[in-house]
Parts: C-alpha cells; structure tokens; sequence
C-alpha cells in the first residue's frame, strides 16, 4: 500500500513486552479482571469459557482469592479486550493489544484487508502516542447515554428474533432523540460516529470480499469499512459496525462480509435493525413517501429515499418490508431487480447516485490525521504517517499540501 509505515517507525512500538505478575497482587488483578468482565457485559461463566476455566475459579479470582499465571494472563487480556499491563496496572499502550490481535489473525486474502488496514492504523496511533500525544477519543455527554443505555438495558442477548428486531429499533430511536436528530436524514455519518461516539472511522478501497470491521477494547474504538461499493452500502455497513460496539459486542475483532453481517444470528439481527432504523427512520420514510405518493411505494419512491437517506436498494426495501409498507414477497422481487436500471428510470429523483455509485473513497480517521499533520509539521514525525493515513505516495505534492497552512487539500 502507498505510503506504509516501514523500519522501526512502524514495528517499533509494537514489539512485545514480557509480562511479569510479581507486582501486582491477586486482589488488584481480580479487582481490573472484574470491570473489565462487566464493561464487556460477558458473566463469569462466559469469561470462563473463553479462557478456559469454570465460572467458580473466575469468581476466586476477581475476589482475590486465586492469582492468574503467566500463562494465562494473554487470555485474560484477549477475552476481555485489555492488555496484559492493563491487567497488572502497568502504564499500558491500549493499542498495543489491539495491533497483536489484528496481526494475529491477518492472512494474505482480500478478506483480511480491513484487518491489514486496521493494523496499519494502531501502528500510526502508536507512533503518535509516543511522539506527540494526540487528542484521545471521547464520546459527547448525549453519545454517552446512548452507550450506556446500550451496554446497561441491552447487555442481554436476545432470545428470538421478535426480541432482536424491538431491541435494535429501541436503540436507533434512543440514538435519534438523544443526539437530537428527529426523523431527518443523516449528512456526514462517519463524523457523526466519531463526534458522538468517540469511535474512529476510516474508508478504504479494500475489495467485496469485506465490508467492514470493528475493533473495541480497553482505549481503543475503530471501524474499518470499504469503499468497494455504493455509499448506502458503505453507509449501512458503519451503522451496523456501531451497532457491536454500543452492543458490547465481547470480540475484539470483528471483520465481517456480506454473510456474515446478514446470518441467521440473533446478534447481528439486532444490529441489522439497529442499523436500518438509525438510517431510515420510520417517521421519514412515511413523510416522504406521503409526499411523493400519497403513503404508495411506488419505484420513482424507491428511488427518492435511496437518495435521501443514502442507503442501497436492499437495505432501503428490508427495511420497508420490516414497516409493513410493502410484503414479503415484493421485497423478495424488489431485491432481485438491477438497481442501476431503476435508477436510470428515475434519474431526476437520483442526482447523486448514492445507492449504485462506487467512488472508492479513503477516508483516515480525523483524530488522527489532524494529530499527524500538526506533528508533521513540528517534525516530531515523518511525513509517513500522514501518507498511511492517506494511502498515498510520501512525495513532494503531500509534502506541500501538509505544510501548507490550508491542509484541506488532504482529502
């Protein structure tokens, strides 16, 4: 990729630390192993099963009562997304476990790019906390209910698929009203998701093969989505990956395709309806479709709210059919037809484009990439992190364009 971290600049901060538990004492260890378990909302008995003890030796260890080996401080760390000096109360780098995890499981195949483009993120990050002290990450107070409702009301994991659906859309409303957004279109969704929220976004071309990932520990919140499809699809798939991380999703790592996302799994049901509801609220689309077409579906509707709200033709006639405005079995016909000849047979109502356009946009997290260009420039980091960020060649038009007051030219 153009522009990547090499040398030390790159594997530097990343090298692994022997950890040692000869400091810490088994109560302080069980205290963090315990509020770690309860952020994740994982029980005794699940944390157990990741780690390979019984719920009884979990609960002697968060008491006290027993000290976690060597050995198995690494799963302790995994399972509850924190790092092994985290555990111990060492001064801790949060995105030192997250880049051993991804580089973990990162193969040579197109659907490992978004966890090969993640890593390539915590390793910028790593850089930038040790050089030059980036803004951290933080929710407002509103995106901060909305996670705590989450993580509070719905750590539950539910037990049908009526309970999913209910749970999803009474999360989508809560974000709506909490972050006051009404029934309204959403405009920029990745800042929103970093403004609110706290989490970082970034957009890359990494092929069909993915769609997005999310990553979410102790101290760190990426999703990874690529470009490789139209916008409401890219759309959708941020909405879905937010929809883990407010959920407490316990995997660190979530790198999913198509199938994956859409499973006959009662999780990622709830996010699915999580996702449709915050991007297509149900008061919106009856409004516009009560304008356009007296409360009718008809295709020139179709087409409006794919332009409207930015959502692809499938998420757009699911959620359609969720709402009762259209049947099961025109949802299946209206899913078969070819987007791009629907939308050319209403091209006035689809200026943009936004559900079969693919623009393959790169788009760096802008906590980020505003720390790497202000360090950039007092020379605390090379022009390298900035050209990762990009995915672009470190050459002499970067090299204006971020010394240059002006750096709106990066995009």
């Amino acid at each position: 990729m153009a522009g990547g971290l090499t040398g030390r600049e790159a594997l530097g901060p990343l090298l692994p630390e022997e950890p040692s538990t000869r400091a810490a004492s088994a109560a302080d260890v069980g205290r963090r192993v315990s509020r770690a378990r309860a952020r994740r909302a994982l029980g005794g008995e699940a944390l157990g099963a990741l780690v390979g003890l019984g719920k009884d030796q979990i609960s002697k260890i968060e008491n006290g009562r027993r000290r976690i080996s060597v050995r198995e401080l690494p799963k302790f760390a995994e399972a509850l997304g924190v790092t092994v000096d985290h555990l111990l109360g060492r001064p801790s780098r949060p995105t030192l476990a997250m880049a051993h995890r991804l580089a973990g499981g990162a193969g040579d195949g197109e659907q490992d790019n978004a966890r090969r483009r993640a890593l390539q993120l915590m390793e910028v990050e790593d850089v930038l906390a040790q050089r030059a002290t980036p803004p951290p990450a933080a929710p407002t107070a509103a995106g901060q209910r909305v996670f705590d409702h989450a993580r509070g009301e719905m750590s539950r994991r539910p037990r049908n698929r009526a309970e999913a659906e209910r749970q999803g859309r009474h999360l989508a409303r809560r974000a709506r009203q909490d972050l006051g957004l009404g029934s309204h279109e959403l405009g920029d969704l990745p800042g929103l998701i970093e403004r609110h929220f706290g989490v970082d976004v970034a957009l890359s071309p990494l092929g069909t093969r993915t769609d997005g990932l999310c990553a979410h520990g102790e101290g760190v919140a990426l999703i990874v989505a690529s470009t490789d499809f139209s916008p409401g699809h890219v759309r959708f798939t941020l909405a879905h990956e937010l929809g883990h991380h407010l959920l407490g999703d316990p995997r660190a790592v979530i790198n999913e395709g198509e199938p994956d996302m859409f499973a006959d799994d009662l999780q990622e049901k709830r996010v699915n309806a999580f996702a449709g509801h915050l991007l297509m609220p149900e008061e919106g689309i009856r409004e516009t479709l009560g304008w356009l077409s007296g409360g009718r579906v008809t295709e020139r509707g179709l087409v409006a709210l794919m332009e409207q709200f930015g959502v692809s033709l499938a998420a757009l006639v699911y959620q359609l059919c969720v709402l009762g405005l259209i049947t099961y079995e025109q949802n299946r016909l209206l899913r078969g037809q070819r987007v791009g000849d629907l939308v050319r047979r209403h091209a006035s109502a689809a200026p943009t484009g936004a559900g079969i356009t693919v623009r393959h946009t790169v788009r760096a997290p802008e906590r980020l990439l505003a720390a790497a260009v202000d360090a950039a420039r007092r020379q605390q980091v090379g022009l390298g992190l900035v050209a990762t960020l990009l995915q672009r060649d470190d050459d002499d038009v970067l090299w204006d364009a971020v010394m240059e007051a002006d750096s709106g030219v990066l995009t």
